[in-house]
């Protein structure tokens, strides 16, 4: 059955590169991918389905919805970025300063062939498969809504592929365990009294509460935190505040974030920066607002989903051509599936790379987010083949 899957997704590889020119053409930002789901809607309704929405923008559909067996969740991102795409191909962004920067125009199509595929198998599946468009990748809010929204209940695996052109055509790399960062967002608001520059003891300093405050949150990363086997990075970026040279600022606005790969280290450093702010502004006589939000959970990879799509991907691909020691600080939401969010805990499953570098082609070469990014199509098949065989070969009967 196998070779069912392999015949019907090079069967379709033209239909889903047209697929993913047309997404490609007409990008839509996180959260806004209206006409990206009417799409993929479309498509899926051609085949059958009903697709569920996914409040506001996403969708899913279920192959074998009423078997009792495990159930396996596919997932494809399909948001866009706001980056003005510079490459000059005939199907190159149609939205002044949209593009599919990151590849989630490839994701969407190589979910809907491998969803093809894995219709000429269903009767051989002993479970359900779960597949999954989501939006808001970029900024976190569709990984939330999907696990929020409880479609990752009842999951006894989930799987995610992303392509990227840090890897050469016909390669892939994952890793077991802890293999991506979360990402958490902080905003902290100090709020003193103004004065005179010449009767600064009349007021209270923003200035001064938000000097302590930088002064101490890095103290805590570099003395309160085992950064050998639970690495926390901090960092610092805005700060808006203050209306003269010459009066004592009453309001300072901080925005900081902070990456790490466990539920716990964002706990800690919540619970540590909140502290150290309020008490930066008593000292110095004011208040202070901490708000966060995590953009991204940890991505988790499981072992023994892991030990499944290595397998797969080294059939695919073969032996030499599948690394496994994986880590990196970035971030991706399909961590929200794999560690949880909030109360909803986190699925087995695993995340994957696959590489859309050609060696001989430099247009090829820019990366993800690049204004010129431009993977090989041909990378395509070998995504879809993935996709479909993890949920048959962890299905078969």
């Amino acid at each position: 059955m196998t070779d069912t899957i392999k015949k019907s997704i090079l069967a379709n590889e033209e239909k889903m590169i047209a697929d993913r020119r047309c997404m490609h053409e007409n990008p839509e930002l996180s959260m806004k991918e209206v006409k990206t789901t009417a799409f993929i809607k479309k498509e899926l309704e051609a085949m059958g389905f009903n697709p569920v929405e996914i409040d506001p923008t996403g969708l899913m559909v279920e192959i074998n919805p009423e078997s009792k067996g495990k159930t396996v969740l596919l997932r494809a991102d399909i948001d866009a970025l706001p980056i003005k795409e510079t490459n000059d191909f005939d199907f190159k962004s149609q939205v002044e300063g949209v593009s599919h920067a990151c590849g989630h125009d490839i994701h969407a199509a190589m979910l809907l062939n491998a969803t093809k595929a894995l219709l000429k198998v269903k009767d051989d599946l002993n479970g359900r498969v779960r597949i999954i468009f989501q939006p808001g990748e970029e900024t976190g809010e569709g990984g939330r809504a999907v696990v929020s929204g409880g479609y990752t209940k009842d999951v006894d695996t989930g799987f995610a592929i992303h392509i990227h052109t840090a890897w050469d055509l016909g390669k892939a790399a994952t890793g077991y365990g802890e293999v991506m960062a979360n990402n958490t967002f902080f905003t902290v608001k100090f709020k003193g009294t103004s004065a005179h520059s010449s009767t600064p003891y009349q007021g209270n300093d923003a200035m001064l509460m938000l000097a302590n405050f930088i002064n101490v949150a890095y103290a805590i990363q570099a003395r309160k935190i085992d950064n050998v086997f639970h690495p926390v990075v901090l960092n610092l970026g805005v700060v808006e505040g203050g209306s003269a040279s010459n009066a004592v600022a009453a309001d300072i606005r901080l925005d900081g974030s902070f990456r790490s790969f466990s539920n716990e280290s964002v706990d800690f450093m919540v619970k540590e920066l909140e502290k150290v702010a309020k008490l930066s502004a008593e000292i110095y006589g004011g208040e202070a607002d901490f708000d966060y939000h995590m953009g991204a959970g940890a991505v988790i990879n499981e072992e023994k989903s892991t030990d499944l799509s290595v397998k797969i991907a080294r059939e695919i691909f073969g032996e030499e051509n599948v690394s496994t020691d994986l880590k990196l600080a970035g971030s991706e939401d399909f961590g929200f599936y794999l560690s949880g969010y909030k109360d909803v805990p986190g699925i087995k499953g695993t995340y994957m790379f696959i590489g859309g570098r050609d060696p001989e082609n430099k247009a090829t070469y820019p990366q993800n987010h690049a204004t010129d990014f431009n993977p090989d199509e041909r990378a395509m098949k070998y995504g879809a083949e993935l996709l479909a065989r993890y949920a048959y070969d962890y299905l078969k009967k």
